[in-house]
């Protein structure tokens, strides 16, 4: 099973139970469309700073990429597929 399966199978095992990471949560946000890490802040609720640091770790994990499309200074973000 490939990473990205793997991580579907555990967010949806732990959305179940309502146990969901906020690195988890940030994954999932992004997979119903693509966003800014401002944009994803405000759906969230979540500070910028937050969001700014797991959309890293998800991006130095190869499951998230940046478009190349901007809003304003900010890259927008949406999964690897």
């Amino acid at each position: 099973m490939n990473l990205l399966k793997k991580i579907w199978a555990n967010i949806k095992k732990n959305a179940q139970s309502n146990q969901l990471t906020r690195r988890q949560e940030v994954f999932q946000e992004l997979a119903r469309g693509p966003g800014t890490a401002r944009q994803l802040s405000d759906r969230m609720g979540l500070r910028l700073t937050i969001v700014r640091t797991y959309l890293s770790t998800l991006h130095k994990q190869g499951l998230v990429r940046a478009t190349g499309d901007m809003v304003g200074k900010e890259q927008v973000w949406r999964v690897n597929e």
